[in-house]
């Protein structure tokens, strides 16, 4: 057992705040939902920020908010019906490239809700969930948006779930073969990598990341968007929970926050096969401790790292991340009042980076808020934005027990 697995035990059965992970990762953002669009290469940010959802495990729900791509703050999207119902206990939210569909992963109810995505940013549930395996804790869409891919979390039935996606109703077929066997333990976090030819998901007991190539041929028994196991990596990762993948003006790199030793790991990805290297070096220590969440800004210049931190509040902490060879994709700690930004509240969860490179925003899972912070684009550094943003309103205040914080275009 790592240092950190018995005060995970011992937190979990106290504030009911970390029975599982978050998951998923920050969406590939591409031009259209057609089907084979392609894929942006970052330059000086991608599109202006539109909404914001929220999954709140402790309430069921899901909270929308507006975007002021402006000044970044958050406007409850409250005469519109937020917070939306889902499942039971949601954990994670993906949308498709379109941004026209909402898929939530739902931990206790075994299903993924699906919901059309309103002008306004409003939820509509679009038809019944898609049943998913058991303990789904991490949802995604593949950049093309033709499929959609669950981990899920039972340590004693860990598997995928994969889904085809109908890009005109939105609507989950599962892919035959479905679930398919996870090579490690208790997934909590999913990925897809910005080409749409490699799935990763982060194995949080077994302290490893799976390697899938996703099968694109018809022919021959294949089966397009079945899981084709590519291998395993055990190595610089420890009780892994959360993985995002990104594309850089260097190449295109993974990020994986490792909560067991309090560090992030960064790889370089092989588009060949999918591989994952280190980078030189591969492995930054997170900033503090108990990391759930890793985050990368749309220029891939700068990385931010969620952590717990427990019994204290946590904080969200700043990296660069390397742009020359020999050091590109490489994680370096910022300095000084860069180095970490505080919150007011406790156990941040969830980090997100907007699509044009302006802000992030933090979750925390025990104060039922979100804090928002405006990035330097030359340095890196965080600066809280005036206001607070409340996961729900109402009285007395809901446990809403924030997981995942998504921002759109």
């Amino acid at each position: 057992m790592n240092r950190h697995s018995l005060a995970w035990v011992l937190a979990a059965g106290m504030a009911s705040l970390l029975v599982t992970a978050c998951g998923g990762n920050n969406p590939n953002y591409v031009t259209s939902a057609s089907p084979t669009p392609p894929v942006y290469v970052p330059g000086a940010g991608i599109a202006p920020p539109r909404f914001a959802y929220v999954v709140n495990r402790g309430t069921s729900n899901v909270s929308g908010f507006s975007v002021n791509a402006t000044s970044g703050l958050l406007t409850p999207i409250a005469g519109a019906g937020s917070p939306w119902v889902t499942g039971t206990n949601p954990e994670s939210i993906a949308v498709d490239p379109g941004v026209r569909f909402a898929y939530v992963a739902n931990n206790g109810s075994n299903n993924v809700s699906v919901f059309n995505i309103n002008s306004d940013g409003s939820l509509t549930a679009n038809g019944l969930p898609a049943t998913a395996g058991s303990q789904p804790t991490a949802v995604t869409v593949d950049p093309q948006g033709r499929y959609v891919y669950v981990a899920n979390g039972d340590i004693a039935a860990s598997t995928i779930s994969a889904y085809s996606l109908n890009s005109t109703t939105g609507q989950l077929t599962p892919i035959a073969g479905s679930p398919f066997a996870s090579t490690g333990t208790n997934p909590r976090s999913i990925a897809v990598d910005p080409t749409g030819k490699f799935v990763y998901v982060a194995n949080f007991a077994s302290s490893s990341i799976s390697i899938y190539s996703i099968d694109t041929s018809s022919t021959g028994g294949h089966v397009p968007g079945a899981l084709i196991l590519q291998g395993t990596v055990t190595t610089t990762v420890d009780s892994p929970n959360s993985i995002t993948v990104v594309t850089s003006a260097t190449g295109i790199y993974a990020y994986v926050a490792n909560f067991g030793n309090d560090s992030v790991t960064a790889y370089s990805v092989n588009t060949t096969n999918g591989a994952l290297t280190p980078t030189n070096p591969g492995l930054a220590l997170s900033g503090g401790t108990t990391p759930t969440s890793v985050a990368v800004e749309p220029n891939g210049k700068f990385a931010y790292v969620t952590n717990l931190s427990l019994p204290g509040t946590g904080n969200v902490a700043a990296f660069s991340i390397g742009q020359a060879v020999g050091n590109a994709g490489a994680l370096t700690a910022l300095g000084g009042a860069s180095a970490t930004a505080a919150l007011t509240g406790g156990a941040p969860y969830s980090v997100a980076a907007d699509p044009s490179g302006k802000f992030i925003y933090a979750v925390q899972s025990a104060t039922n808020q979100i804090t928002g912070f405006t990035l330097n684009a030359t340095t890196g550094a965080l600066t809280p934005m005036s206001t607070q943003f409340a996961t729900e309103t109402g009285s007395p205040p809901p446990t809403s027990d924030g997981r995942f914080i998504l921002i759109t275009k």
